[in-house]
């Protein structure tokens, strides 16, 4: 009988969750540690669920048919003064990241599943990896998977170079829920996915499942993103510091901008924007801020150690495919290792996981420069 292969996932979020529960399907002895301590939340809310990764959930009952998405059926770009330049038929399907992550975990074996465990040292000894937690604890496994996001230490010690490259713009993001805006701006996203270009900056919205995958009318979520040119580092860094004093290098989360910030921020969607967006932005209660950047590596696989999700690429929120990639990186990853010798199996998989990252970095770049490119 084949002796039961073990894996640590560091990292529990949508790459770590779809890669640990991919490799649990497979018959692996599989853990999720997760560094932060209470429950995760998403600064993003809005994602478009892209048809992979819903069959995937599906297949596995991890959510029914047409569960915890919306969808739309046209799309409109607005003018300044708020009419229809131009609208089509265009059938796009949306979910939310918390609704996915709630699904997901409630699949995933609760007991291997555990919070608090910030990984600070990993070392191979031959045919298994040693991970070194931050209390001094250590694990050992057959596999280790660093899905840690972009922000990713492991993947720093396993690469000198690279680091997240700054776009020259930052998205401003946000959600009201249904209940608390009106019927009039709720109807103007209805089955729609709207758009205002402006110069040098874009605005969409759409309507989003609740927390929970909650769709019914009154439930759902108005999700908002704003992209907005800071070429200035001055500029960056003021909007970068929060309510506390404290400046962030990649994001100010909800409910942390300081009060001047949020001032701007309505001033210039007052000043900038058609007035369902104006009032969309103006409602929010905790809107946030998020650099956009690029990354990409020059290897996914190191001997017993891979990197995969937003710990290896990460690529602009235009290609609106972030979220599916992580996934599909868990699961090719769980189907890539069957039986084979795990080193082998891992540079397999990294040449074809390679290509999708880099392909998908490098349509972001083309798809921002697009719209933002000031020259």
């Amino acid at each position: 009988m084949t002796e039961q292969r073990s894996a640590i996932v560091s990292g529990g979020s949508m790459g770590g969750l779809f890669s640990g529960f991919a490799l649990y399907q497979h018959g692996w002895d599989v853990n999720v540690f997760e560094q932060t301590a209470g429950e995760l939340k998403s600064r993003g809310a809005g994602i478009v669920a892209q048809p992979s990764m819903l069959r995937y959930m599906e297949e596995h009952d991890i959510i029914s048919d047409g569960e915890i998405t919306t969808e739309t059926n046209r799309r409109e770009y607005l003018n300044r003064d708020g009419s229809v330049e131009r609208k089509f038929a265009d059938s796009m399907t949306f979910t939310s990241w918390d609704a996915v992550y709630r699904h997901l975990r409630g699949a995933f074996p609760d007991d291997r599943y555990r919070m608090g465990y910030e990984v600070v040292g990993v070392e191979q000894h031959g045919e298994s990896v040693t991970v070194e937690f931050a209390d001094g604890t250590e694990k050992r496994a057959d596999l280790l998977v660093v899905a840690e996001g972009g922000q990713s230490d492991t993947r720093k010690q396993l690469l000198a170079e690279p680091s997240p490259e700054y776009a020259g713009y930052v998205a401003w993001r946000g959600l009201i829920d249904e209940e608390a805006a009106s019927g009039n701006l709720i109807e103007a996203f209805e089955n729609t996915f709207v758009f205002y270009e402006g110069e040098n900056e874009l605005i969409l919205g759409y309507l989003i499942p609740g927390p929970d995958g909650e769709t019914s009318r009154g439930n759902r979520r108005l999700n908002w993103v704003w992209y907005d040119n800071v070429r200035d580092r001055d500029r960056l860094k003021e909007l970068l510091t929060d309510s506390r004093g404290i400046e962030h290098e990649f994001s100010v989360p909800p409910g942390e901008l300081r009060e001047d910030v949020s001032g701007q921020l309505h001033e210039k969607a007052n000043a900038d924007l058609p007035d369902c967006f104006s009032k969309v932005v103006t409602t929010t209660p905790k809107p946030f801020v998020q650099t956009i950047y690029d990354l990409s590596v020059p290897k996914m696989a190191f001997d017993r150690v891979c990197l995969l999700g937003d710990a290896a690429f990460v690529a602009r929120p235009h290609t609106a495919a972030g979220t599916a990639k992580a996934a599909e990186d868990g699961i090719s990853l769980a189907d890539a290792l069957g039986n084979d010798e795990i080193t082998s199996a891992l540079e397999n998989w990294e040449e074809t996981r390679l290509e999708a990252g880099e392909r998908l970095v490098s349509e972001g770049i083309r798809m921002g420069e697009s719209y933002m490119d000031p020259n």
